[in-house]
């Protein structure tokens, strides 16, 4: 087992991510009471936390985790070619490496961020944020629907639609059909699906339900759950590692 591997088995990343979310949400919480008062505290959360600017601390971080999950699925899909040529369990790691690449993409705006050259491009013109990436598009406006119409609402910034669809497909595929996987294990491309461990099911379904009672029930964090997603796409990609490094110790002990 090499050092990174080895580094990677001993490393509890589930509890990391979990006490960086519960202090974000403590944060956020104390925020909210005048008696904490602090200037530097409510300055970090508004203008590096809780906003949609891109050059926050959030949203860069949220970039970065999507890079991260990119090569981890990468090297995962590497190395299941290598071991068993392009199989249902390979594509999986290609679905997964290619998603996380366009969240990359789609959170940095596909360069636009970096080197800014959307100046003359049409799709700016077309985008509720003003930006070069699909989940912002004004579909209310290339529809010519009424303005403040029932519609409106939503289609005026696709992400609206897009953000919870994405939400609701990770937990499908990271939660919902890893549940019920033993009971339709003759679809193969099902059998061959890798899984993330239950203490991250567990974590993910607990925090999203908690993350719905924050953001509706006393104040706006979608922020959160977004740079959440990407934390929790590595998550998944370091469990797969671990549970590969885990088995291959074991087939080897037993060779």
């Amino acid at each position: 087992m090499t050092p990174t591997v080895r580094f990677i088995v001993n490393l509890d990343h589930i509890k990391i991510i979990i006490a960086f979310i519960v202090l974000i949400y403590v944060a956020c919480v104390l925020d909210q009471y005048e008696w904490v008062s602090n200037q530097y505290l409510n300055t970090f959360i508004h203008t590096e936390m809780l906003t949609n600017d891109e050059s926050s601390f959030f949203e860069i971080l949220s970039a970065v985790a999507w890079v991260i999950a990119t090569y981890l699925f990468f090297n995962l899909l590497r190395k299941q070619v290598k071991l068993e040529g392009l199989g249902k369990k390979a594509y999986w790691f290609a679905f997964y490496m290619l998603l996380s690449f366009f969240a990359f993409g789609e959170e940095i705006s596909w360069g636009d961020h970096l080197f800014d050259y959307s100046h003359d491009l049409e799709i700016i013109k077309i985008n509720a944020q003003k930006e070069t990436n699909l989940h912002n598009i004004n579909l209310s406006n290339l529809l010519s629907l009424e303005k403040d119409g029932v519609m409106d609402a939503y289609l005026k910034n696709l992400g609206n639609l897009l953000t919870p669809l994405f939400y609701l497909v990770l937990a499908f595929f990271w939660v919902f059909l890893p549940a019920i996987k033993r009971w339709i294990s003759g679809f193969s491309i099902i059998n061959a699906m890798p899984s993330p461990s239950t203490g991250f099911m567990l974590f993910f379904v607990v925090h999203a339900i908690m993350f719905i009672f924050i953001d509706y029930a006393l104040f706006n964090v979608g922020q959160v759950f977004e740079m959440f997603i990407s934390l929790a796409t590595i998550a998944v990609a370091l469990d797969i590692l671990k549970a590969n490094a885990q088995a291959q110790a074991i087939e080897r002990e037993n060779s």
